[in-house]
């Protein structure tokens, strides 16, 4: 029973709504885009073993396509971070 609840908390730690994954991805895009972190809303992201990563990002009204290169051996989430705004609108 307890490696059932140490393989679920570790799960909600590492799954796609983990708060400090998001808080990241939201300060990386500060800069690439015209939004403090406050502002900016992560909708969806994949990141990978290496570092690297793409997210959606929102911020006000408009979508941007952003992404992290690999990132260094001392720290994963170094890499050079991109972002472009989307034709489309923010969706609703």
């Amino acid at each position: 029973m307890k490696r059932l609840v140490i393989a679920i908390a570790a799960f909600g730690l590492f799954s796609c709504g983990n708060p400090f994954v998001i808080q990241t991805l939201q300060q990386q895009s500060v800069g690439q885009i015209p939004c403090n972190a406050d502002h900016v809303e992560v909708i969806e992201h994949i990141i990978r073993d290496d570092g690297s990563a793409t997210w959606t990002a929102l911020c006000s009204g408009h979508t941007y396509n952003c992404q992290r290169s690999a990132g260094t051996t001392e720290n994963l989430e170094d890499g050079e971070v991109t972002c472009s705004q989307t034709e489309s609108q923010m969706p609703e």
